[in-house]
């Protein structure tokens, strides 16, 4: 593809590769500013979902107007049919790769203020009506930015099952009942259980999963399956974060508690109301620039598919069980203890 011409980019040279697509680096013909675009491999091209769901990335993306989300600049067929995107191209690294190069748990005042800028680009979203649904460290990317705090600017990508609140496109986009779409690792409860009427709360419910991870070191659940990770969402309380990091401000471990809350009628209620409580979190100021992998990390937004990133889009997963039954072990313990009681004053 090396000096073909795709909408207006001609292409300069591809910077990545997966299992279901391929990325360039390409200039504006006119203009010559860069851009990366993305192409589906031809064999993916006559899949309905997969053509849809890279789409549905480009029309989420462009529906936001904010310096924390990824700009998409034009999307298309090429003469064979193959479904491309062309979108900014980023240099840095992911909000993943930037937390295991620097050995897990990151200092206070970096993750504050990575974090304010997240929440930013989500509030930004959810009042444009994009719900994200998989927000997770690897589609969070830092770009430098010497305007920004610590010169470093953060980027939200990858809105491939983004949910649309309006018919903003001539189409609602409509999520049958019984279908989970996430990272198990990030989910919301609502999520895992497969409920239709997931809003904004659940990417709040992610972005305090990511919160906890940052400043502990480790997910708020473990576990070496994906369905059990998401029982634990479901039927587990999670933990403190002053159980793993009792240093912190009580002030921080308040807000981390109320953004995992398993109700979302009960959690924190918008991306502005986490904002304003982080902001108001007493730590250190952030000194200097927060370090970034090397000039030579050229990267661009790589679509990100199911057997790839290990997001989940598929039928209501089965809980195992040991964590379904957990619920009704309960339920039979009680009832038992109360035909006792019950027998012990003569009912029976």
């Amino acid at each position: 593809m090396t000096g073909s011409v795709v909408g207006k980019y001609r292409i300069a040279e591809k910077i990545g590769e997966g299992g279901m697509g391929s990325v360039y680096r390409a200039e504006h013909t006119v203009l010559g500013s860069p851009a990366a675009v993305k192409v589906l491999l031809p064999q993916w091209t006559q899949d309905a979902v997969v053509v849809d769901r890279f789409f549905h990335e480009a029309k989420a993306a462009s529906a936001i107007r904010h310096v924390g989300i990824v700009e998409v600049f034009d999307y298309g067929r090429l003469p064979n049919d193959q479904a491309w995107i062309a979108m900014e191209l980023l240099r840095g690294e992911n909000l993943t790769e930037f937390f295991l190069r620097n050995g897990g748990a990151l200092p206070a005042p970096i993750v504050q203020s990575l974090a304010i800028q997240i929440l930013g680009a989500l509030d930004a979203a959810h009042v444009a009506g994009v719900v994200h649904r998989d927000l997770k460290p690897d589609n969070i990317y830092l770009v430098r930015d010497p305007s920004a705090p610590g010169a470093v600017r953060v980027k939200i990508l990858d809105f491939g099952i983004a949910k649309l609140g309006a018919d903003r496109f001539g189409e609602k986009a409509k999520t049958k009942g019984g279908t989970i779409l996430g990272t198990p690792a990030y989910m919301a409860p609502e999520q895992c259980k497969g409920t239709s009427d997931v809003d904004a709360r659940a990417d709040l419910y992610a972005f305090g999963c990511i919160l906890f991870e940052l400043l502990t070191g480790r997910a708020p659940f473990l576990a070496q399956g994906g369905g059990e990770i998401m029982a634990m969402h479901i039927y587990e309380p999670a933990p403190r974060l002053s159980q793993f990091a009792p240093q912190l401000p009580a002030e921080l471990d308040a807000l981390v508690a109320k953004l995992l809350v398993k109700n979302p009628a009960d959690r924190t209620p918008s991306a502005a109301y986490a904002l304003a409580a982080l902001e108001r979190v007493p730590l250190p100021p952030l000194e200097g620039e927060i370090q970034l992998q090397g000039p030579g990390g050229t990267r661009a937004a790589t679509y990100s598919p199911a057997a790839e990133l290990m997001t989940v889009i598929a039928p209501q997963a089965s809980i195992p069980p040991a964590s379904r039954a957990l619920p009704i072990a309960i339920v039979v313990i009680a009832l038992l203890i109360a035909a006792a009681a019950a027998a012990a004053i003569g009912f029976f």
